[in-house]
């Protein structure tokens, strides 16, 4: 069941409103002014009865848009900041063969969990502290119309987990009005998403789009917590992971006027790299540094609000 909030006073749209790609051709289904809160709502693997039915085959969780971002220009970088993650009190998890990241290929198995009281009740006496979050956020690109459960420059499929209530996603802008799209709501899901879905939940997320002036980013980067988060995909981890470091190296490069060879140094000794998701057509790492290391807008700690 949806948890839509009643006599939402900020423009909303409904999971019926979803598309399985980013696209820039569909019709909006908001246009809000930048500044303005909005709410979409999300669809998960439980929407339709499918899972419950036992036909996992036709499980899909599409993304929720597009949004229109008034005043946002190809070229643009905007600013997505999620004011809120309303999740379901039920959720579900899937493998199937060939997917996730174990040698040994799973079998088709669907898992449902309650959600209470800030715990997935995950069965025989195990719990899991939910920390919901945004699988899916990105904007329409100027060329083609890529599967909203595929990641790139435009952001899409990330399943970065750090991407909460509170944190922010940049991104390269290619169309006018930036097209925003969301939705794969996860109550939990643990670096590498490595069995194939997190804990996948309906729900509403609350957002908000600000351009940056002055700012550019080749890939999404998230600000979350005290850290800044570049992502990175490829055909595979390695891939991936030289986008991310090269991304968070050119970020430190721009703010501090140091040559390459320093900035990477600086990374060497304070920097994190992680597996967002190894189980999806295209890889995604993250490369994260802490907040202090900038000096500028709006990378720095200062500045993340």
């Amino acid at each position: 069941m949806s948890v839509s909030a009643k006599a939402m006073q900020t423009p909303h749209a409904d999971f019926e409103h979803a598309s399985d790609v980013y696209t820039a051709s569909t019709a909006a289904v908001l246009e809000v002014d930048q500044g303005e809160r909005f709410s979409l709502d999300a669809r998960s693997l439980l929407t339709g009865g499918h899972f419950e039915d036992g036909h996992y085959e036709l499980c899909s969780i599409p993304v929720t848009g597009p949004v229109i971002v008034r005043g946002v220009r190809p070229g643009d970088t905007l600013r997505v900041d999620i004011h809120e993650i309303r999740i379901a009190d039920r959720g579900a998890m899937l493998t199937q063969p060939g997917r996730g990241g174990f040698g040994e290929p799973l079998r088709s198995y669907g898992h449902m969990v309650d959600i209470v009281d800030g715990e997935v009740r995950f069965g025989d006496g195990i719990t899991i502290a939910a920390r919901p979050m945004i699988g899916k956020l990105g904007v329409a690109p100027s060329v083609g119309e890529p599967s909203s459960s595929t990641v790139g420059t435009h952001g899409g499929n990330m399943d970065c987990n750090d991407v909460t209530a509170g944190s922010a996603v940049i991104l390269p802008v290619q169309v006018a009005g930036a097209r925003l799209f969301a939705g794969d709501l996860h109550a939990a899901q643990g670096d590498g998403e490595c069995s194939l879905t997190g804990v996948e939940v309906e729900g509403t997320v609350v957002l908000s789009c600000r351009v940056l002036p002055g700012v550019a980013v080749a890939r999404p980067v998230v600000l979350s917590g005290d850290r800044v988060i570049a992502i990175g995909d490829g055909d595979d981890l390695d891939e991936a992971a030289r986008y991310a470091l090269d991304d968070l190296l050119a970020l430190v490069v721009a703010d501090r006027g140091w040559s390459r060879e320093r900035a990477a140094m600086l990374l060497s000794a304070a920097a994190n790299v992680s597996v967002s998701q190894l189980v999806n057509a295209r890889a995604t790492v993250k490369a994260s540094l802490e907040g202090r290391y900038f000096l500028n807008p709006p990378y720095s700690h200062r500045s993340f609000s």
